[in-house]
């Protein structure tokens, strides 16, 4: 941990981010953020949990608008009772419910910080608020205006600079990932393993459709486990449909959520992680982290952030979004190479104790937080 001297022993910050639930990348980054050590900070720390489930996401209702409110007179509340001079707050994703969350908070409450610090762990932003120049005009209202931006890869862009803002800071997402025990990963069947919320833009759908292909080229039997919870009942139905007619040798397991031990021990028997990944408001994908953490080569998409995590060719193979030939190439080539696999889960685990840890990205935001509570 950074030793700062004692003249800055003490800098009030409040913080404010999304937290579980409902379970997402952003809501378990910011809550590992709010639970950190972070001294020589000291927090006052507003906890927003604006929906339950994940069908909530990104959908108005009546709750949310009085929880709105309750959430600006929170943050007034704790703005004067801890004397916080610097807001730190994430930004919500790229739809019309979470940014106009962001343009009344941001819009209220910045006026009572010297200074503000964003922390973007959704993308598409930009794209979305440059459609119209109202949004466009907003946010650089909320988001500009000398804030700091943090982003999170510099393959995702974010409402920085171009937006107004005076700094930006590119600071990778870290975990706390112990490594998996040694075992044997080669049983009868190749296994592929896909973990997260099973959104359609996810890439659920299609890392069925590059298995299918991929298995009638694979002389063994071929597994693909999905971990995640459904968002909606039309995703699924997409699912059933697909599945409805599968290669001999294809084995899928019915959809299901996995948590603590479970996750690791789906981890810890999987062959290859598989995340074809197009969804609209990626950035950094956390799991990506984890599968390289315990020692799978990954096969993804090359969307957003996941250039920033997985080495090309070295962690895994990158194909751009919606190839789903050019992704069953690659299970095919790391089912028929166990070296290969092997070589490339090393090296994941590798990058992740150089550069992907939890100590590591807490340094680094602790380093930012504390610049912007001493910064005239």
């Amino acid at each position: 941990m950074p030793v700062f001297p004692a003249m800055a022993a003490c800098h009030k910050i409040l913080m404010a981010g999304v937290v579980p639930p409902p379970v997402h990348g952003q809501s378990l980054a910011t809550r590992a953020l709010f639970d950190a050590d972070l001294a020589p900070l000291e927090k006052a720390l507003l906890e927003i949990r604006s929906s339950n489930e994940l069908g909530e996401v990104g959908k108005a209702s009546l709750k949310k608008g009085l929880g709105l409110i309750s959430i600006v007179a929170r943050g007034f509340r704790l703005r004067f009772k801890s004397g916080a001079r610097v807001l730190y707050y994430t930004p919500g994703s790229a739809a019309m419910v979470p940014f106009v969350r962001d343009v009344i908070f941001l819009g209220l409450c910045r006026p009572l910080f010297r200074r503000t610090v964003l922390h973007y762990h959704s993308g598409g932003l930009p794209e979305f608020l440059n459609a119209s120049p109202l949004k466009s005009f907003l946010g650089r209202w909320i988001y500009g205006r000398g804030a700091w931006a943090v982003c999170l890869s510099k393959h995702a862009a974010v409402p920085g600079k171009d937006f107004g803002a005076e700094r930006e800071f590119e600071i990778a997402n870290g975990l706390d990932v112990s490594p998996l025990p040694a075992e044997n990963r080669e049983g009868d069947a190749f296994q592929v393993l896909f973990v997260g919320n099973l959104y359609e833009d996810k890439g659920v759908l299609d890392l069925v459709t590059a298995c299918k292909s991929a298995a009638a080229r694979i002389d063994r039997s071929v597994r693909l486990r999905l971990v995640g919870k459904w968002p909606d009942e039309g995703t699924r139905a997409k699912f059933e449909a697909l599945v409805a007619d599968l290669p001999a040798n294809l084995t899928i397991d019915p959809p299901a959520p996995a948590y603590g031990d479970d996750k690791w021990q789906a981890f810890a028997g999987a062959d290859v992680f598989g995340f074809p990944s197009y969804y609209r408001a990626e950035n950094f994908p956390l799991v990506l982290i984890e599968a390289m953490a315990c020692g799978l080569p990954v096969a993804a998409y090359a969307w957003r952030g996941a250039p920033s995590i997985v080495e090309e060719g070295g962690s895994g193979f990158l194909v751009q979004p919606h190839d789903t030939d050019a992704l069953a190439d690659r299970l095919v080539e790391l089912a028929a190479n166990p070296d290969l696999r092997n070589r490339m889960g090393a090296r994941g685990r590798d990058i992740y104790e150089q550069r992907l840890t939890l100590s590591a990205h807490l340094d680094a935001m602790r380093t930012v937080l504390v610049e912007a509570c001493e910064a005239p």
